[in-house]
């Protein structure tokens, strides 16, 4: 099990721990099973299940493919199916990850479902990994000052490193992030319009075809 990152300018992607394999997967066969109908079968049964197989792969995107961890610049995006939290680095006190990752305000915590630790690795008593780690003089654990110290290795990673990993790298830009002189923004929320978007408007299709 393991992560890819990608750098674009200043950000740094990381994709979901769990299930990605099973998501393209999933995308394949919904794929092929739309195009089967649309080949074959032109009959209103054909076309319903088109439209919940494509739904399908719809739910799919979103639950297992959409998520994901950016460390940008300034702002965090914790995107999850539906919607994205983003937050202002500076604003980040703690960060934890067990099956979700929590990233902590002064105000709240904020969820992204992206990266997580296998349910195998939380029932475990390993303190060194369930703890919340926190900036120095904020609470938590203290975590390595050099940023280079912090280097995702090549390869396969497991759950747990790739959390490990991503811990360090929030609470590393969130340290610099304190230093900038720059005005500090609220913590907001945007939505999957795209996503919500194509689905509602299949299902909406396939309700219609049900009406027939």
């Amino acid at each position: 099990m393991g992560t890819s990152v990608g750098a674009e300018g200043e950000e740094r992607r990381f994709t979901p721990t769990s299930g990605t394999f099973s998501g393209w997967l999933g995308i394949f066969l919904a794929g092929v099973a739309v195009v089967s109908v649309a080949v074959s079968d032109h009959t209103v049964r054909g076309e319903r299940f088109a439209l919940v197989a494509a739904i399908f792969g719809g739910l799919v995107w979103c639950f297992m493919l959409r998520p994901r961890v950016v460390i940008g610049r300034s702002v965090i995006e914790l995107r999850n199916p539906f919607f994205s939290w983003h937050v202002p680095l500076a604003r980040v006190d703690k960060v934890a990850v067990r099956a979700v990752t929590w990233v902590h305000t002064d105000e709240r915590r904020y969820d992204g479902v992206a990266v997580g630790r296998p349910v195998r690795s939380l029932m475990r008593a390993r303190p060194t990994r369930q703890q919340t780690f926190g900036l120095p003089g904020l609470g938590g654990s203290r975590l390595p000052e050099d940023p280079n110290a912090a280097l995702l290795p090549k390869g396969n990673l497991s759950a747990d490193m790739v959390a490990d990993f991503v811990t360090e790298q929030i609470l590393l830009a969130a340290d610099r992030a304190r230093e900038s002189t720059e005005a500090v923004p609220e913590p907001r929320r945007s939505w999957a319009w795209p996503e919500i978007g194509a689905i509602a408007v299949l299902a909406v299709a396939l309700l219609v075809s049900l009406l027939f």
